[in-house]
């Protein structure tokens, strides 16, 4: 399995997860129900952060309760989590990272009860959890997240309908906006496949790139700027499109790329319609993710389906940025990193020592899996 095939596999894995979406989100709903909580404190890094980003003012809309989102480093510099009445939720796909055990360890100590969510749920987080469960992920065994954060970002939506102020009526509503998402995401991929051939050379161009969204798609553009650091090994910048307009536009020349991820809700479309017109003036490569009907044909352009629910619109958006950048990464033979980023690995860890041996138990159980339901 490579990191192109994850993406694809994941619109199967969301429709398992959805379907047993009871027992996946129970446990903690029922934490939650239980206490008497006043807002939620969300702990993570990588790629995990930038899933909470993206289902960060959706958790907040459902519940109608402040959501506070930090790194480990944050909370342990600051003490951002010892209100005794936030429902703090810490969050690590490998369950390996170091910076994420420290922080259990930090929240411990001080008699802070946390949830904590993985993928991995026999990783050494659980050394330090006294309630630990697996979000979904399943068996992704490449170093580079991307059915993780599709899963991740599924789970939180489930629990945040769950325990919604919504109607039952509502909550099913929203159950099936997010069914059809899911539904949707296989001619989604077929149309970002036409995109990377009507695009290949401009893609391949090794440019500076900045990311543009707004709201949930803010953490999309996060993930996609970290996609084309890790992948592609490229400068890559996440901005809201108003804040990258203040400033950091003034740098741009033929030579960078822009990915704009509009809005997505019909209501809503105009401004970045106006901005990807505008920057065709200083650079050939700026691109648009768009559902909207009134932008002319461009092969610049993804055209989405029509996207209803603005909470929903970032999966509308991220396999787009997830494809293009392990196609292309695999396409240039740009995953080894530099030889002396390897002597520089090797000198700060920040996965626990039996990391490798945890992604070889992963990748073994996944061929396995697979060898079973092909026999």
């Amino acid at each position: 399995m490579k990191m192109q095939d994850y993406v694809r596999y994941s619109a199967t894995k969301l429709k398992e997860n959805f379907d047993n979406r009871n027992e996946l989100v129970g446990p903690i709903t029922r934490i939650f129900k239980n206490g008497n909580y006043q807002s939620f404190t969300l702990i993570a890094s990588g790629s995990s952060y930038n899933s909470l980003l993206m289902v960060k003012d959706a958790l907040q809309e459902l519940s109608r309760l402040p959501v506070y989102l930090y790194t480990p480093e944050h909370v342990k510099e600051c003490n951002c989590a010892l209100w005794s009445n936030t429902f703090v939720i810490i969050v690590s796909q490998s369950g390996s990272s170091t910076n994420i055990i420290s922080c259990q360890k930090y929240l411990l100590k001080r008699k802070i009860s946390f949830v904590s969510l993985t993928g991995n749920i026999h990783s050494p987080m659980a050394d330090y959890s006294t309630n630990i469960f697996d979000y979904g992920v399943g068996n992704e065994y490449v170093d580079y997240v991307t059915m993780g954060v599709q899963t991740l970002v599924e789970y939180f939506l489930l629990f945040a309908n769950n325990i919604s102020t919504l109607s039952e009526s509502r909550k099913s509503a929203f159950g099936e906006q997010m069914l059809k998402a899911i539904e949707d995401q296989p001619g989604l991929l077929k149309t970002t496949e036409e995109f990377l051939k009507q695009n290949h050379f401009a893609l391949a161009m090794n440019n500076p790139t900045f990311f543009c969204g707004n709201g949930p798609n803010l953490g999309v553009a996060k993930e996609g700027a970290l996609k084309f650091q890790e992948t592609l090994k490229r400068p890559a910048m996440y901005y809201e499109l108003e804040e990258f307009l203040h400033g950091p536009d003034i740098q741009l020349t033929p030579n960078y790329t822009v990915f704009l991820i509009d809005d997505m809700v019909q209501k809503k479309h105009v401004r970045f319609h106006e901005v990807f017109t505008a920057l065709k003036v200083v650079t050939p490569n700026v691109f648009l993710i768009t559902s909207s009907s009134q932008i002319e044909q461009d092969r610049r352009v993804v055209k989405t389906s029509a996207v209803n629910n603005w909470i929903l619109s970032l999966y509308y958006s991220l396999p787009v940025i997830q494809l293009v950048a392990a196609k292309m990464a695999d396409e240039l033979n740009t995953w080894p990193p530099h030889s002396y980023f390897d002597r520089f690995d090797k000198k700060i860890a920040i996965k626990t020592a039996n990391y490798d041996q945890e992604l070889i138990e992963i990748k073994q159980k996944w061929q396995l899996e697979n060898h079973n339901k092909t026999n």
